[in-house]
């Protein structure tokens, strides 16, 4: 069983306790991670959001890491059996981030891998440009949640562009039952596009950590083989 034969990533996540609008406790923290346990899930990137303009990268660091000590420790002290947590950072893409001195540490754990969040409305120039600079800082740019910009990206110009681009794409696990998004996801499986899939998370209610209807899909339209692909592009991206 594909289960079984390979490690599972949820590579997006809104886990942490108060540190942004994911969950609210650790008690919720706790639920959603034994959930994404039972899936099979090993390993979680924890992504908080990040906006430049209601934070600086040393306080919210600050708070991330504390949520995550403090998750963590509770999870020892309780031998609980739950996939490991990766700190990362969902971040809005902004003007400069590429000279920021401190950017390094809103990357996935120790790697120069960082998913950028992009706006639904309109991609400019100075976007463009601005993650060109990150990649030729060293910087490995992942968008995330692809399937969200199919409107955008589904014009030749847009598309064109994001393809030119030397960025990873990341997924929600949601897109099998979004029938829009389902199609242009496919099209990115089908060309290898795809190198993570996060369920983006918040909370047990209205964004549950459900990531087996994705790799479920996936597993059955495209094979084992598919799904394990992109699980070793997404642990690649960790280490």
């Amino acid at each position: 069983m594909w289960k079984e034969s390979f490690e599972l990533i949820d590579f997006h996540t809104h886990i942490l306790a108060g540190v942004d609008d994911g969950a609210p406790d650790i008690e919720t923290s706790l639920q959603m991670l034994s959930h994404l346990t039972q899936q099979g899930v090993d390993k979680v990137v924890s992504t908080s959001h990040f906006y430049d303009f209601a934070d600086d990268i040393g306080s919210f660091v600050a708070r991330r890491d504390e949520a995550l000590y403090r998750l963590e420790r509770h999870i020892k002290e309780h031998d609980l059996y739950l996939p490991d947590i990766i700190p990362a950072a969902e971040v809005r893409i902004y003007a400069g981030m590429w000279q920021e001195p401190q950017l390094e540490r809103l990357c996935i754990g120790d790697t120069r891998n960082i998913l950028l969040e992009m706006p639904y409305d309109h991609w400019s120039d100075w976007m463009y440009s601005e993650i060109y600079s990150l990649i030729a800082k060293g910087y490995t740019p992942i968008i995330a949640h692809i399937e969200r910009y199919v409107d955008m990206i589904s014009t030749k110009e847009i598309e064109n562009s994001l393809l030119t681009l030397e960025v990873m794409v990341q997924c929600n696990a949601d897109f099998p039952s979004l029938r829009h998004e389902r199609r242009f996801v496919k099209k990115l499986l089908s060309q290898g596009r795809i190198a993570a899939i996060g369920s983006d998370c918040h909370n047990m209610q209205s964004r549950k950590p459900d990531v087996s209807q994705a790799f479920d899909y996936i597993s059955r339209k495209f094979g084992d083989e598919c799904l394990e692909y992109i699980m070793k592009n997404s642990l690649a991206l960790l280490i």
